[in-house]
């Protein structure tokens, strides 16, 4: 990776648009794109794919507005000052550094980059955000960082499709508890945690939470994680677009 560092700041440096700073306004939609409906979000089609161009559409106005061939040059000079920041922000075994930087290059280099939970992971706390993963095809939903119980309503969140393709933007204000509560209702699967704990501390957490115990261990502490993840995420809006 440390031979490719030459050639992406020799890029950097021929693009005119690495100092130009920009107002924001509502996105231009590319020629061609569908925007979808679903549910209570718009969905707008990515190009490029992945994670990575994924945040940098939702939080970068110059990027969202962007050619396809500025966003490509804005993702290289982000790929730089990420593998700076993977080396002294990510600490701990929960981080495979060496992984994390591999499949961030992927991210540039493949047509269709592959999902990735660790990179997912990774690249939601590099950005300060937190993601909410769905999977319309196999009701599926899981989470970055992946403990919801650990999240907060002062970080921004996204709801996003596991396949990078598609930016999620909320037509109306959303109640994140409420939502996944529906889907659940719908067959959705969530990937709740589990909680630790004894028995009887599992259950009596379970009854200051209002709700009788039953069942067997395995049970209870799947029955514990959901409701302590959505004690938290019944607090985060997800707000509408303007």
């Amino acid at each position: 990776m440390a031979a490719l560092f030459p050639k992406i700041y020799d890029i950097i440096g021929k693009n005119p648009m690495k100092d130009a700073t920009l107002r924001w306004r509502e996105p231009i939609p590319t020629e061609g794109s569908q925007f979808e409906s679903w549910d209570s979000f718009l969905l707008k089609p990515l190009n490029p794919p992945g994670t990575l161009s994924l945040l940098m559409a939702l939080t970068d106005p110059l990027y969202e507005m962007g050619s396809l061939a500025l966003r490509k040059q804005m993702l290289i000079e982000q790929l730089l000052i990420l593998h700076e920041r993977i080396d002294k922000e990510l600490i701990g075994r929960r981080y495979p550094r060496k992984k994390i930087q591999d499949l961030l290059s992927q991210q540039i280099s493949a047509q269709h980059p592959v999902a990735s939970p660790i990179l997912d992971d990774a690249l939601s706390q590099l950005f300060g955000v937190q993601l909410v993963h769905m999977n319309r095809k196999s009701k599926q939903i899981s989470f970055s960082p992946p403990d919801p119980r650990t999240w907060s309503s002062g970080r921004t969140t996204f709801v996003c499709q596991s396949d990078g393709q598609w930016i999620s933007v909320p037509e109306q204000m959303v109640w994140l508890g409420s939502w996944l509560t529906t889907k659940e209702e719908e067959g959705w699967a969530v990937a709740w945690p589990t909680a630790d704990g004894s028995m009887e501390e599992v259950k009596a957490q379970i009854l200051a939470l209002n709700r009788i115990p039953k069942g067997k261990k395995d049970e209870l502490v799947s029955m514990l994680g959901r409701l302590q993840s959505l004690k938290g995420l019944a607090q985060i809006q997800l707000q509408a677009t303007q």
